[in-house]
C-alpha cells in the first residue's frame, strides 16, 4: 500500500487529505465506495479528530490505521451530511462518563423553610427529609416521591414476580389500568432490572422523561404532505396518500429512536471501559429520567430528534443510522443469550386515539400507536426487542390477538393498588418519623389515611408530598384539605388551623374532575350505582361494567385483576367525590331521584341496582309511620286504605322471642341497611332474626332478577312482609308482566329448595293475615308502572302491589344529601374489623415524645434525628378551611429549572434558580406551566393525559389526579 502514500505525499490541506481519504475508502471497500469528495471533506470539517488521526497514520505510513479509520468513516458516514451539522454540534456537549460510573451526585429535597419558623424543631425535621434522599426534580419544591428508594422493587418476591409478568422475554405486554394506579412507577422499576428505553406520548410536571415524543403528532399537522384523513379506498390517489402517512411517521418517530440509540451507544462505552455491572441499568434509566445530566442542554434528547427533523433528511438516512447504531450497540453489548431491549411506551392512551383516519390496512382504520409500535418493530428488527406500552386506554380491537401480528402481545392490568392497610402501611412508613410513627397521633393520621385514602397509589403518594412539604405538621388538616381540593368535600369538622403555609400547601390540590360523569352514560349510572351500594351495603362495587372500559377510561374506576376483565369503583375519594356530583338534582342521574332509571343507557340497568334503590327510599320513606300508598299502589285487601306503617328490625336473643326495634335511617344507623344474602346460609341467618341489617336481597337462582324483603308494622302492631321483586328488565320499555313479578316475589316461588324459611316467615309475631299468603304482601318492581291498569294484578293473585314511583319520587327529594354525605364518610371510616394497621408494634422507644410547645428531645432511633411531636387531635375551635378562597398566600407558580452538582461530597440540596427554558418547547408553554402547577400533576409521576379526539391535540397532561379535560 506504498504507493497510495506516495500517491499524497502531503496531505496538510485539507483539501488534499479528503482526497487521500477518498482514496483510502476506494481501497478498503469491499463493495464500490459511493462516498463523495465532498463527503470526505465535510467529514473532516465536522468531527477534527478524523483529519488528526488521517495525518499522523499517513505520516507513520501506518495502514492498519488507516483501515479503522475508514471503518469509522463508513459507520459515520450518515452523520457527515451537511444538513445533520446541529446534530453533530449537539452530541459533543453529551457527557456520560460521570453518571455511566455512578460518581454522579444528584440533589435531594429539602422543604422549604421560613424565616419566622427556623426553630431547633424545625431544623430536626428538615434534617429528618433530608436523610431520606428524595430526589429533587425540575421544581425544587417538590419531591419526586416516585424516584424514592428507586430499584427497591427486585427485592421484593411479590413485586418482582409482577414485574417478571410485565417484562416477560416470552411476549410483548400492553400494560392498561386508570391513572395513578402505578403503570409508570412499574415501568421505572423494570427498567432498573432490564436495559431499555423509557419513551412518554405525554409530559406532566414532574419533568420526568425526555420530551421527545410529545409534540411529535402535532407536528405531524405541519408537514405539508401529511393528510389527516385520507379518502376513499377507491379513491386512486389513497394508496399514495397512505404510503406518505406511514413513511412521515416512520421518519419523525425515527429520529427520536435514533436519539436514543445514540446516546445509549455513548453510554455503553463508557460502562464497557470499567466493566458491565447490574446498577448500569438503573443508572441509564436515570439518565433519561432526568436527561439535564447528561449535558448542558434542557433535554438532550428532544434536542438530537429536533436535529434530525429540522434537517430534513431522507428517511433512508435515519435507516441507514438505525442500522449503524444497532450494529455497532450489538459489538459493545455483547446481550446474553435469553435477554431483551425493552421498550416502554408510557401514556400510550394518547396516540391510541390520535389520527385514527390516517392509517388503515386490511383490519380498517387504526390510531398513530399503531402505526409506531409497526414502524419501531421494523427498525429494531436487528436486535431481541420487547415492547411494553402503558396507558389507561388502549382500544384492543386495534391489536387482535387473533392475528399472527399481535398473537405475542399479552394485555395486562397488574398495577396492585393499597388495598389492604398493611400494603399501604408499609409504603408510608418508609416516610414518617420513627417517633411520629409510633405515636398516637401518628396512628390516628395512618387510620384516616387508610379510611380515605385506600385505592390507587397516587392518592397516598401525593398526600405523602403534601406532608413532607409541610414537615409533617398539622396532618389532619393538610388531609383535610387534600379531600376538599379531590373531592370538594369538608370531612374533620373540628380540626385545629393549620397556618398559612399549610394552606398553601393545599391549595396546589385540584377536584378531580366530573367530565366522565357529565359526557360519559356508562361512568355516571355506574357512579350512581357505586355511591347507593356504598349506603346501603357498605361496600363499593366489584363487577362495573367493562363496556369500552369507559370507567378506566374516565379514571373512575381501575382494574382488579391482572387481565383487564374486572373493573371496581369502590374508593373513597372517588365515591365521595361522584356523590357530591350526583347530589345535584337537576343532574340526569341524581341519588335519591327515580328519573335516573328512566334514562337511557349503553348498558342494561342491573336489577339488583333498582334494589338498593328502592331500600334506601324505604328506609327513608318508613323513617316512622308513614302511609302505606306513599310507596305502593295495591290491588285488594285491606291495606288499600290509607293505613300507616313503619320500618322494624327482629333481633332475637338466643332462644327469646324476637323483638322488633324501630329503624330510623340517618347516618349512624342503621350501620348497615342490606344484607346481600349470596347463599342460603345468609338468607337463612336474617329469616332468623341473626342479622342487624332491616333489608334482605334475594338473588334469583334463575338470571339476574332480585327480590328485596323487609317489614313493617302497622298503627294496630300488627306486622307483615314485603317482598319486592325487580325482574331483570325492570326498567323495559315493553309492557311489563306485573303478575310474572307477583309470582316471582311469592315466598313458594322464592323458597321452593328451602321450606324452613318458609315456616320463619310464619312466626313473625302478631303477624298481619291480611296482606297474602304467610304474611307476605307481594310487591312488583318493574319500574314502568305508567304501564299498569286496574287488571293488571287479577284478583286470584290479590292482594299485591306495584311501586308507586309518583309518590316515592317527591319523597326522594327530601331525603338530606348532605346527610347522605355524612353517612357515606362514617361509612368509609368505620373500622369494623379492629385490624391493626401493621403487624407488630415497634420496640419501646427511649424517650418519649416532644411536647406540643417544641421542646426537644433526645434521639430515639440511631442515624435519625429526633422530632417533635405532631398533633392531630381534634380541637374544640374549628377554623374553615377555604381552599377556593385561597385563604393563604399562594402556590408556586414557577416551574424552575433543576442544577446538577456533580461533586463527589455529600448530595446537594436546593440551588439559586437561574431560570430559563428548554428549547423545542412550544408556544403555549406559560398556560401549560400554569396547568401543571398542582401538586397531584408532578408528586408522583406521569399521570395519563385526557384521552384526546380522533384529532390531534397538544400532548400535555391538562389535569392533575385525574389529569382529564376532554372524553
Amino acid at each position: 500500500m506504498t504507493i497510495i502514500f506516495d500517491s499524497f505525499p502531503d496531505i496538510t490541506d485539507a483539501e488534499r487529505a479528503s482526497k487521500f481519504l477518498h482514496e483510502c475508502l476506494a481501497q478498503n471497500a469491499i463493495e464500490a465506495s459511493n462516498y463523495s469528495l465532498d463527503l470526505c471533506l465535510a467529514s473532516l470539517s465536522i468531527e477534527p479528530q478524523i483529519l488528526e488521526t488521517l495525518r499522523a497514520a499517513h505520516a507513520a505510513r501506518d495502514w492498519e490505521r488507516i483501515k479503522e479509520l475508514c471503518v469509522y468513516f463508513r459507520r459515520n458516514a450518515w452523520r457527515f451530511n451537511f444538513r445533520l451539522a446541529e446534530f453533530n454540534k449537539d452530541i459533543s456537549r453529551i457527557k456520560v462518563t460521570d453518571l455511566a460510573n455512578g460518581k454522579l451526585k444528584r440533589s435531594v429535597y429539602v422543604p422549604e423553610e421560613e424565616e419566622r419558623k427556623r426553630t431547633a424543631s424545625a431544623a430536626e425535621m428538615t434534617s429528618f427529609i433530608r436523610n431520606l434522599q428524595i430526589p429533587l426534580g425540575d421544581r425544587e419544591e417538590i419531591p419526586l416521591v416516585i424516584l424514592y428508594k428507586l430499584g427497591r422493587f427486585q427485592n421484593d418476591p411479590l413485586l418482582r414476580e409482577r414485574l417478571d409478568g410485565i417484562f416477560s422475554p416470552s411476549h410483548h405486554t400492553f400494560l392498561v389500568n386508570t391513572s395513578g394506579s402505578g403503570k409508570t412507577k412499574l415501568l421505572f422499576e423494570g427498567l432498573c432490572q432490564h436495559w431499555g428505553f423509557y419513551f412518554t406520548f405525554a409530559m406532566d410536571g414532574s419533568g420526568l422523561g425526555p420530551n421527545d415524543l410529545a409534540h411529535i403528532p402535532t407536528n405531524l399537522n405541519w408537514t405539508p404532505k401529511w393528510k389527516q384523513y385520507l379518502p376513499p379506498s377507491s379513491d386512486p390517489q389513497y394508496a399514495s396518500l397512505l404510503q406518505t402517512n406511514l413513511q412521515l411517521v416512520h421518519n419523525a418517530f425515527g429520529g427520536a429512536l435514533l436519539a436514543r440509540l445514540f446516546v445509549f451507544k455513548l453510554f455503553l462505552e463508557a460502562c464497557s471501559k470499567e466493566g458491565f455491572c447490574h446498577d448500569h441499568r438503573q443508572r441509564w434509566l436515570e439518565a433519561q429520567l432526568l436527561p439535564d445530566d447528561l449535558a448542558n442542554l434542557c433535554d438532550p434528547f428532544n434536542m438530537l430528534q429536533l436535529d434530525v427533523r429540522h434537517a430534513e433528511v431522507d428517511g433512508s438516512v435515519i435507516d441507514e443510522a438505525i442500522a449503524q447504531m444497532l450494529e455497532e450497540i450489538q459489538e459493545i453489548w455483547d446481550m446474553p443469550s435469553g435477554e431483551f431491549l425493552y421498550i416502554a411506551l408510557d401514556e400510550a392512551n394518547v396516540p391510541s386515539r390520535e389520527y385514527l383516519r390516517a392509517f388503515a390496512d386490511e383490519h380498517g382504520q387504526y390510531p398513530l400507536l399503531k402505526a409506531v409500535i409497526r414502524s419501531w418493530q421494523q427498525r429494531l428488527g436487528h436486535l431481541p426487542v420487547r415492547f411494553v406500552v402503558a396507558g389507561t386506554v388502549i382500544p384492543q380491537e386495534y391489536f387482535p390477538s387473533a392475528t399472527d401480528e399481535w398473537d405475542d402481545w399479552r394485555w395486562s392490568s397488574d398495577t396492585d393498588s393499597f388495598n389492604n392497610p398493611e400494603s399501604q402501611w408499609r409504603y408510608v412508613s418508609q416516610f414518617l418519623p420513627p417517633e411520629f410513627e409510633a405515636s398516637e397521633d401518628g396512628q390516628v393520621l395512618m387510620r384516616q389515611m387508610w379510611y380515605w385514602l385506600r385505592g390507587r397509589h397516587r392518592y397516598t403518594a401525593s398526600y405523602l408530598t403534601l406532608l413532607l412539604a409541610n414537615r409533617f405538621e398539622s396532618p389532619l388538616y393538610l388531609l383535610k384539605g387534600f379531600i376538599r381540593g379531590l373531592a370538594k368535600y369538608v370531612h374533620f369538622e373540628h380540626i385545629e388551623y393549620g397556618g398559612e403555609e399549610a394552606d398553601r400547601y393545599i391549595d396546589w390540590v385540584s377536584e378531580l374532575g366530573s367530565n366522565g360523569l357529565e359526557r360519559g352514560p356508562i361512568s355516571r349510572i355506574e357512579m350512581h350505582r357505586a355511591v347507593i351500594a356504598y349506603l346501603t351495603t357498605s361496600k363499593g362495587c366489584l363487577d362495573c361494567e367493562t363496556k369500552d372500559r369507559a370507567l378506566v377510561t374516565q379514571d373512575y374506576g381501575y382494574f382488579v385483576d391482572t387481565e383487564c376483565r374486572r373493573i371496581a369503583l369502590d374508593e373513597p375519594l372517588m365515591i365521595i367525590y361522584g356523590a357530591g356530583w350526583l347530589k345535584n338534582s337537576e343532574h340526569s342521574a341524581a341519588t335519591t331521584m327515580f328519573k335516573t332509571f328512566d334514562s337511557k343507557y349503553p348498558i342494561p340497568l342491573r336489577p339488583s341496582h333498582f334494589a338498593l334503590f328502592l331500600a334506601l327510599s324505604f328506609a327513608s320513606t318508613f323513617d316512622g309511620f308513614s302511609n302505606v300508598l306513599d310507596a305502593f299502589k295495591i290491588y285488594g285487601g285491606p291495606l288499600s286504605l290509607a293505613l300507616v306503617a313503619k320500618l322494624v328490625l327482629f333481633s332475637k336473643k338466643a332462644k327469646d322471642r324476637p323483638e322488633p326495634t324501630d329503624v330510623h335511617f340517618s347516618e349512624h344507623s342503621p350501620k348497615r341497611l342490606v344484607l346481600e344474602a349470596g347463599s342460603a346460609e345468609d338468607m337463612l341467618s336474617w329469616f332468623k332474626h341473626e342479622r342487624d341489617e332491616p333489608f334482605c336481597l334475594l338473588q334469583s337462582s334463575l338470571g339476574s332478577s332480585v327480590t328485596l324483603a323487609f317489614c313493617l308494622e302497622l298503627q294496630d302492631g300488627q306486622r307483615f312482609w314485603v317482598f319486592v321483586h325487580v325482574p331483570e328488565d325492570f326498567t323495559g320499555e315493553d309492557s311489563p308482566s306485573f303478575i310474572e313479578d307477583i309470582r316471582h316475589a311469592s315466598p313458594a316461588s322464592l323458597f321452593d329448595e328451602q321450606p324452613e324459611i318458609i315456616s320463619l316467615l310464619a312466626e313473625l309475631p302478631n303477624l298481619s293475615p291480611d296482606v297474602g299468603p304467610l304474611g307476605v304482601l307481594r310487591v312488583s318492581g318493574s319500574f314502568r308502572v305508567e304501564k299498569a291498569s286496574e287488571d293488571s294484578i287479577p284478583s286470584a293473585h290479590q292482594p299485591a302491589a306495584i311501586l308507586n314511583v309518583t309518590s316515592l319520587e317527591e319523597a326522594g327529594k327530601k331525603i338530606s344529601q348532605d346527610m347522605l354525605m355524612r353517612r357515606l364518610a362514617r361509612i368509609f371510616s368505620d373500622d369494623t374489623s379492629d385490624r391493626p394497621l401493621r403487624r407488630e408494634q415497634p420496640q419501646q422507644l427511649e424517650s418519649s415524645l416532644p411536647s406540643r410547645k417544641g421542646a426537644r428531645r433526645k434521639r430515639s432511633v440511631a442515624g435519625s434525628t429526633s422530632t417533635t411531636r405532631i398533633s392531630t387531635r381534634s380541637k374544640s375551635k374549628d377554623h374553615a378551611l377555604n381552599v377556593a378562597s385561597g385563604s393563604g398566600s399562594a402556590g408556586p407558580t414557577d416551574i424552575k429549572k433543576r442544577r446538577r452538582n456533580n461533586a463527589s461530597s455529600s448530595a446537594p440540596t436546593r440551588r439559586p434558580d437561574i431560570g430559563g427554558s428548554g428549547p423545542g418547547t412550544s408556544n403555549t408553554k406559560a398556560t401549560v406551566r400554569q396547568r401543571l402547577k398542582k401538586i397531584t400533576a408532578v408528586a408522583t409521576g406521569h399521570a395519563s393525559p385526557g384521552v384526546p379526539p380522533p384529532e390531534p391535540s397538544e400532548n400535555t397532561s391538562r389535569y392533575h389526579l385525574r389529569k382529564r379535560a376532554r372524553l
